[in-house]
């Protein structure tokens, strides 16, 4: 009878974990079908793209804050404004764990009543360029240093894939 018993328990087994291979693989299967290349060619969605934003706030004495977000494909560079975030990492003890406090860039800049400018520049080697020493000539205090080329505009210039966005605290 332990044999028997034994051998129920493994035939149990064997069919539960054939049962769940086959929930898994099979809407997996499906989902590999429904969503082709024909669907995604047929959409009339946009997408989104990637850009870098930096907020440089060292000309009233404060940090440069950067990060890569995505924005809706078509956006112009005012769109970071609204969509990116800015959070408040300055916090000690309970309260640093219990508040999640964010706001968008706009509201920020609004908040401390800066004036700023927006400017859109390409991506690519062409940006990042090496002083004689081989480090990059962009510091905390000179953040535009790291911008060679000329800005492809302003806040109204639709951004494309990877594009930075930089936004200068001027006041």
């Amino acid at each position: 009878m332990t044999n028997a018993a034994f051998g129920k328990k493994t035939l149990a087994i064997a069919v539960m974990a054939s049962l769940c291979a086959a929930l898994i693989a099979v809407p997996a299967y499906g989902f590999y079908h429904v969503h082709d290349d024909g669907v995604s060619d047929g959409s009339q969605g946009l997408g989104a793209y990637e850009v870098f934003m930096v907020v440089d706030e060292t000309a009233v004495g404060g940090d440069v804050h950067s990060d890569l977000m995505f924005v809706p494909a078509g956006s112009t560079a005012d769109v970071v404004l609204n969509e990116g975030i800015i959070s408040s990492e300055n916090q000690a003890g309970l309260d640093a764990i219990h508040n999640y406090d964010v706001q968008s860039v706009a509201e920020y800049l609004a908040a401390n009543g800066y004036n700023y400018t927006v400017a859109v520049y390409p991506t690519g080697e062409v940006q990042a360029y090496k002083d004689a020493e081989g480090a990059y000539a962009a510091t905390s205090q000179n953040v535009s240093e790291a911008y060679t080329a000329a800005s492809k505009g302003d806040g109204s210039t639709v951004v494309d894939r990877y594009d930075n966005v930089v936004i200068t605290v001027t006041q």
